[in-house]
């Protein structure tokens, strides 16, 4: 069984990266574990007001419902109903928290960004980069204000020379069960010349679709160079769910920066989706 690892730092992004681990858990047939990265400073609770003839009062008091008992009120598929459970991570060091992922055999991370306008971002309480650095398995960074939906357009941008066959291995499968339409999109990196059309199709078929079995893989020879104006197509005009990556290869130092912070760039308003290299 799969398990998807959401990790919980408190912050509003959480609950929407939540969400979406939800909704890919529920396609495929993962269990979801909130990791805990924070302890609250305060017993937080809600209280329900209701107004009398005598003015406002307090009707009842309960405690607030963590990350998980949220998730769970979600989980109504008719489909398959992921477990959803917790653990305390809090005071873990990056290094205690990847043993964890890596003896849990953790099949995706999932952590929510912040919003790049605004003041300076909240001091992370878990650093993903240092994370996605010592793990075998995907993260995924999940807007704050993205409203989690079905995965309908992924797109793996690469150089296809360097193309990776585990990585579209592993998105296969993320694709499969939402019928997902999977594109390699190839943009030649930096310094390296153009591909050939009729030679880069016959590599795409020959050196890559003949290694997987999807008849929803495509790919896209992209000649614009400015790697934003392209991910801002991606996602604005073609409509992409989901921006695939490999840490630190290519296109990941053009688009997100020498590390993954607290926020992603303005134009990734849509899950990316990063490999450990």
């Amino acid at each position: 069984m799969k398990t998807i690892l959401v990790i919980n730092d408190g912050l509003p992004g959480a609950e929407s990266a939540a969400k979406m681990a939800l909704i890919i858990a529920q396609k495929a047939n993962a269990d979801v574990l909130i990791a805990n990265v924070f302890k609250e400073k305060v017993i937080a609770q809600t209280r329900e007001y209701v107004l009398t003839g005598d003015g406002i009062e307090i009707s009842k008091v309960k405690p607030k419902q963590s990350l998980a008992d949220k998730l769970a009120s979600f989980n109504t598929s008719a489909g398959f109903k992921p477990f959803i459970g917790s653990v305390d991570m809090a005071g873990y060091f990056v290094s205690d928290m990847a043993q964890f992922i890596i003896k849990n055999n953790i099949w995706m991370i999932v952590k929510g960004t912040g919003e790049v306008q605004g003041s300076k971002p909240d001091e992370p309480l878990i650093n993903i980069q240092f994370l996605l650095n010592r793990v075998a398995c995907p993260v995924l960074l999940v807007p704050q204000k993205f409203s989690a939906v079905n995965l309908e357009r992924m797109v793996y941008m690469a150089d296809l020379r360097y193309c990776q066959i585990p990585v579209i291995r592993y998105l296969v499968h993320l694709a499969r069960p939402f019928e997902s339409k999977l594109q390699v999109a190839h943009v030649s990196a930096q310094g390296l010349p153009d591909i050939q059309e009729d030679y880069a199709r016959s590599f795409f078929s020959e050196a890559i679709s003949s290694q997987v079995n999807y008849d929803q893989l495509y790919f896209n020879n992209i000649k614009e160079k400015n790697l934003k104006k392209v991910a801002d197509v991606m996602v604005n005009i073609l409509h992409t769910d989901l921006i695939v990556l490999v840490n630190h290869q290519f296109h990941f130092n053009e688009l997100v920066g020498s590390c993954i912070t607290q926020t992603l760039p303005e134009y990734f308003t849509v899950p990316v989706l990063v490999f450990p290299c």
